[in-house]
């Protein structure tokens, strides 16, 4: 065999190990392709699902807000009568405060001058 057979032999083995190894990679990416085709194939039944669960949880979310703000204007009346009483204690008390501080400074006035 000359070497012009041998260089032809050697590229054919080469050829076909290439070949074999494209074969391999090109076989394990139509694998990955299968399984992205599957959960391609299951995204909108899966989605379906989601916005039906978000709509619910949207009407849920609804309802409870409308029973807060019942509730809050049920007790805004209290409220109002919180804030009512707490400026009619402090229209009392602020005279009552002003009085007690006269009367200390008075005191200390005639502590300093005995």
């Amino acid at each position: 065999m000359s070497l012009t057979g041998i260089g032809v032999i050697l590229i054919g083995v080469a050829f076909l190990v290439v070949a074999v190894y494209l074969a391999w990679t090109l076989n394990n990416l139509a694998n990955v392709l299968r399984g992205i085709e599957k959960t391609v194939e299951q995204m909108p039944d899966q989605l379906d699902d989601i916005f039906r669960e978000t709509g619910q949880m949207l009407n849920q979310t609804n309802v409870t807000i409308s029973q807060v703000n019942d509730q809050l204007r049920t007790l805004s009346p209290l409220f109002y009568m919180a804030h009512d009483v707490g400026e009619m204690s402090r229209k009392l008390t602020s005279p009552l405060a002003r009085f007690s501080g006269n009367l200390n400074k008075k005191a200390d006035e005639r502590e300093q001058h005995n």
